[in-house]
């Protein structure tokens, strides 16, 4: 009771207040994200057949440490420890962040130019008043 009276006043999480630290959330993934997902045994797999399928990321697992994936190859949805995902929205994340950057310094750019011209013009102005 008392720590949820001074989460407000403090800005601070139940968890930062009794451990110190923030929590670690790098094993949460990017739900939606593409993922392969490894054929261990659950297939009888020739030479040169796939060892893993396209998949989707769904979710966790309710009953145990794995994953929910969407199967594109048997359009099925399975639960599998053994899956390697590829987060590709923290890439185009950075890249449309980047992107916004050099558009707010273009935009910063030309109202740059924009201001030195209209204080030039009010430089010459000046001038030819005082001659």
């Amino acid at each position: 009771m008392n720590r949820v009276l001074i989460q407000p006043i403090l800005k601070k999480t139940p968890y930062k207040l009794l451990n110190g630290r923030k929590p670690n959330v790098s094993h949460l993934k990017v739900f939606g994200c593409k993922c392969y997902i490894l054929n261990n045994g659950k297939e009888i797999l020739k030479k040169f057949d796939a060892k893993s399928d396209k998949g989707i990321f769904l979710g966790y697992s309710l009953n145990s440490h794995a994953y929910r994936v969407y199967n594109k190859k048997l359009m099925t949805v399975e639960e599998s420890i053994h899956v390697i995902f590829y987060e590709t929205n923290k890439c185009e994340q950075g890249a449309a962040k980047i992107n916004t950057d050099e558009d707010d310094q273009n935009i910063f750019l030309k109202n740059l130019d924009n201001n030195t011209e209209i204080q030039l013009v009010e430089l010459s102005r000046q001038l030819i008043e005082n001659l």
